[in-house]
């Protein structure tokens, strides 16, 4: 919550959250791309356990690895609008001493970066800030499932929960309960397209977190919107203490009686 709202401004975050070694090379990666596809910052958000973690890892040769490059001016520098409400949403950023004028402040600004309050020019700036996450959730959205297609229970995780969730979930399997994973790879933006698509395939959505509950309010708000009879359950830790693959298996067979 920290990460998205921690600021004094309405403006959209993008925050990735690795669960894995190998994940925290992978979404690195992502965060650059989009970082520089959308013009923004972009934050990598795991845990302590993941931080501390040790296991080995497949790294790609670099002609492997996907590269998203800004968008450069296409115009002479005497006609650049560093902040141009072009229709992406996205301006073009010039090279700083290619001699593309920039003015940078962290309050709300023109189209030329210098501080403004005139409502018109402010609505248009957080307006565009915005629109331009809206129109690319395809390049920010990653998630992984796991037996999905067929389910009663769906417990949805992030970082170090959702690898005992993924344990939790196929030891519910051959136990006979129809269990699935969503793994949210992705924190912000919400990732409610996804979510309620494949909450729509259970009855029970149960939510593990090491916290008393925030993306489980999320969960929540986008679940009940479209799916009122779907049940959702938290399962909660905040001593510090992993959440371990039998507290989730628990929780998965409480639902499943």
């Amino acid at each position: 919550m920290q990460s998205r709202w921690g600021t004094h401004a309405d403006h959209p975050a993008v925050v990735l959250a690795p669960s894995s070694a190998m994940e925290c090379f992978d979404l690195m990666v992502g965060a650059f791309n989009i970082s520089e596809r959308f013009r923004m910052p972009v934050i990598v958000l795991y845990d302590e356990i993941v931080g501390h973690m040790r296991e080995k890892v497949s790294l790609p040769s670099p002609d492997e690895i996907e590269v998203v490059n800004r968008l450069r001016p296409s115009v002479p520098p005497e006609w650049y609008i560093p902040y141009e409400n072009t229709p992406s949403g996205v301006p073009p950023m010039g090279i700083f001493g290619d001699g593309y004028r920039y003015h940078v402040t962290g309050l709300t600004h023109d189209l030329r970066g210098f501080p403004t309050s005139r409502p018109d020019e402010v609505s248009v700036f957080i307006s565009r800030l915005h629109r331009k996450i809206k129109q690319g959730l395809e390049h920010t959205q990653f998630a992984d499932g796991f037996f999905t297609e067929e389910m009663d229970i769906l417990v949805i995780a992030y970082g170090i929960t959702a690898r005992s969730a993924f344990k939790a979930v196929k030891d519910a399997r051959l136990a006979g309960i129809r269990a699935g994973l969503l793994k949210l790879k992705t924190l912000w933006p919400f990732m409610e397209r996804a979510v309620i698509a494949t909450a729509a395939k259970a009855k029970t959505v149960v939510v593990p977190e090491m916290n008393i509950g925030q993306i489980a309010g999320e969960v929540e708000r986008v679940v009940y919107k479209t799916h009122q009879k779907i049940r959702v359950i938290q399962v909660n830790r905040v001593d510090g203490t992993i959440i371990t693959p039998e507290e989730i298996l628990g929780a998965i067979q409480g639902q499943a009686r």
